[in-house]
């Protein structure tokens, strides 16, 4: 019976550090986070990644409602993406800001920062959450264009587009 107190008390426990980390976003995120990217592509056999690359998420603050998000690939060349988390003091939206013109919205829900935004015919779907003390990154790309199309079009069977999946990423990051 103690057995069975204690784990409910840690399982709560658990929950609610998770909680509290929630509603601390982007603070309870600030760090310098390092893992692999792993890369599954479609084309290739086999369930395992077809590329794992080393990758680093820095957050940091900058000031009010600004903070680093750098982005570091560790591939032949290591490639630094210096972007900014920000956010608009009026409205309270999030956003990437690439700081070349480009400005990726972030919408939080259900614990994660999502965004959604297109590029060279390709879709992407990004995810980023706070789990377990590790930093997580999803990614899923597909095309924009319809594979194909089913369906009779109809009330009872509307048009339904199918889009091909390309790659989907995955990273889970530790802070350093």
């Amino acid at each position: 019976m103690k057995t069975t107190i204690y784990l409910l008390l840690l399982s709560l426990m658990q929950v609610l550090h998770s909680t509290a980390q929630h509603d601390q976003f982007p603070q309870a995120w600030e760090g310098n986070w390092r893992g692999d990217l792993m890369i599954y592509s479609s084309g290739v056999e086999g369930s395992g990644p077809a590329q794992v690359i080393p990758m680093e998420l820095d957050i940091q603050p900058l000031g009010a409602k600004r903070w680093t998000w750098t982005i570091t690939y560790d591939i032949e060349q290591e490639t630094t993406r210096a972007y900014e988390l920000v956010q608009d003091s009026v409205s309270g939206q999030w956003m990437i800001d690439e700081k070349n013109g480009i400005q990726l919205p972030q919408i939080r829900i259900g614990g994660r920062i999502v965004s959604s935004f297109s590029v060279m015919g390709s879709l992407l779907i990004c995810y980023y959450w706070f789990e377990n003390d590790a930093m997580n990154m999803e990614i899923h790309v597909t095309s924009t264009k319809e594979q194909s199309t089913t369906g009779l079009g109809t009330e009872e069977s509307p048009e339904v587009g199918n889009h091909f999946i390309g790659t989907f990423q995955k990273a889970v990051l530790y802070r350093k």
